[in-house]
Parts: C-alpha cells; sequence; structure tokens
C-alpha cells in the first residue's frame, strides 16, 4: 500500500489547528491525503460521538475546499498514544503531525507525554506548537552521532529539503576537547555533507565542541542561531540516543523547542538490501564504512 496519508490527532484545540497548518503545507507538496483523527479516552454517547462527528466533518470539508486535498477523519475510544500508532500502522500513514501544548498543557497530549507516541511509533511523527507563519522548512538542523541509526535522518531530510528548497545543516557534538576527536569527526561530516550535496541539497556541516554541556541545550542554541524552522531527531524506544546522546535528549527537545520536531524511531535491524531499496527512510549510503551498524542476529 502507498504510505501517502498524513495523520493529524485533534482535539480541537488551537495546538491541533497548528498542526493541520503544517500538514496542508506538506500534503500539499507531497500530494498525499489528510485523515484527522480524534480520540476520547472514554465511551462516548450516541449524541457525543455525532456531536464529535459533526465537528470533524466541518474542519474537513472546510480544509478540503480551502486546500483542494483530500481530507477524511476518524473517531477513536481508548488511550490517546495506542490509539494513534494503531490508526497510524492500519492506515499505513507516512507521518504522523500533532500539535501540543507544552508542560503546562491541560489538554490530552500535554509536553513530554507526546514522546509516549514518539517512542513507540513505527512512522515518522512532527510536533509543533506554533502556527506555521511562513512556507517551507529552509533551515532543517540535524544533529548526528555518526551511528547507523542516526544516519537514517538524511533520506528524509533530503527529500523535505528538495520540496522547500532547504539547507540542511548537520551537527556533531562532542564531548572532547581532544583535536585527533575533532579531526575524526569533521573527516565523518565531511563525507555526510557530500552525502547530502550529491543528492542535490545544499548542506552546512560542523563539529561542536562542547565539553560537559547538555547535548539538549546546544542543538537549541545552534537552532536558534540558524533561525531553524525544523529540527530532526532519531527517538530510541529504549529513550537515550547513542553515543553523546546518553540523557533523553530527544524527549528533551520536544518539550522545550518552539519550532517542529521531527521524530523517526530507527530500524531494528541493519540490512544490506535495504541500501538499495528507494524507499523514504531506507539506510544512509555508507561506501566507506564510517557508520557502525548492528549485526544481525
Amino acid at each position: 500500500m502507498e504510505r501517502n496519508i498524513i495523520l493529524v490527532p485533534t482535539d480541537f484545540t488551537s495546538a491541533a489547528d497548528c498542526a493541520l497548518d503544517h500538514a496542508i503545507e506538506i500534503a500539499r507538496l507531497f500530494i498525499h491525503k489528510i485523515c484527522l483523527l480524534h480520540v476520547d479516552n472514554k465511551k462516548l454517547t450516541t449524541l457525543q460521538k455525532e456531536k464529535v462527528q459533526k465537528q470533524l466533518d466541518k474542519i474537513s470539508i472546510v480544509t478540503s475546499k480551502r486546500t483542494g486535498l483530500e481530507v477524511f477523519n476518524l473517531i477513536r475510544e481508548g488511550n490517546i498514544f495506542e490509539q494513534i500508532n494503531e490508526t497510524a500502522n492500519q492506515l499505513k500513514a507516512e507521518f504522523v503531525i500533532m500539535g501540543i501544548h507544552g508542560k503546562k498543557g491541560l489538554q490530552h497530549i500535554v509536553g513530554s507525554y507526546a514522546y509516549k507516541v514518539v517512542s513507540n511509533s513505527i512512522v515518522p511523527v512532527m510536533v509543533v506548537k506554533k502556527k506555521h507563519i511562513h512556507l517551507g522548512y529552509n533551515n532543517i538542523v540535524i544533529p548526528i552521532d555518526f551511528s547507523y541509526e542516526s544516519s537514517q535522518k538524511l533520506n528524509l531530510a533530503i527529500r523535505f529539503a528538495k520540496y522547500f528548497d532547504s539547507t540542511i545543516h548537520v551537527i556533531g557534538i562532542i564531548g572532547s576537547a581532544s583535536s585527533a576527536m575533532k579531526i575524526k569527526k569533521e573527516a565523518l561530516l565531511k563525507q555526510v555533507h557530500d552525502y547530502v550535496e550529491n543528492g542535490g541539497v545544499n548542506a552546512i556541516t560542523e563539529v561542536l565542541i562542547k565539553p560537559g554541556s547538555n547535548v539538549e541545550d546546544e542543538i537549541l542554541d545552534y537552532s536558534d542561531k540558524i533561525d531553524a524552522d525544523l529540527i530532526m531527531i532519531v527517538a530510541e524506544k529504549s529513550g537515550p540516543f547513542t553515543e553523546f546522546f546518553r540523557f533523553n535528549v530527544a524527549e528533551q527537545i520536544i518539550d522545550r523547542a518552539e519550532i517542529p520536531i521531527l521524530t523517526i524511531i530507527p530500524n531494528d535491524v541493519y540490512n544490506e538490501e535495504e541500501d538499495e531499496d528507494e524507499t523514504l527512510l531506507s539506510s544512509f549510503f555508507d561506501p566507506l564504512g564510517i557508520i557502525d551498524k548492528p549485526s544481525n542476529p
């Protein structure tokens, strides 16, 4: 089944409206459909369900007329985190785009609870907090630790960048002031730079030497400095990143960032045959063996 659906959870709040705004822009360029999903954690009465359905239908019709996109909707009952991921799997959605309210929010999806959706999703999840005030994602930040999992962001970023004429900023963060380590990482980033530019996208790479600093602080500070529109990160099911990302950086960034965050759960097992596949999340081409690939069991 072709993955041509963007799933947008909605609780009819301004945060959900922001998510729909982003979904419309991406759907227009990728020629995708949009599915609005409302999840209630309790069983709805017939009257309540009719009221919710009426709200969903109104948003779907207005959005479709305004944008020319195909928009449909679904109602689910149960745990919101489980239902979002189950529905994404059933629909074979390519993205989930959801709005969150921050840690002080009082709605269904609050701050770090969004990580429950992110860390259990098999499709990329974009988390947004604010309305998209301009077209496109001009500057995309990718923190990379040179692991196989981290590298899987690159092809998705290249695809985004081609559509939006973006610049990809790849940053390597190291906690050592060692000159040898810096030279090694700069050499690796040069190969990443060439790979991205060979894909037809402008790339900027930089090694940040920050002994003793928090990785999430450095990622967010760098993103602010370049006026980034999107940060792409890997969210492990177990929580932490590998190598330099020893704390739950993904959750911290989702909580704190004001710009959209696109998260990817990496494939569990490396398969060389997948490198020849032209799927969206095919693995990073690694001719010189710079990436530490996990072994097949």
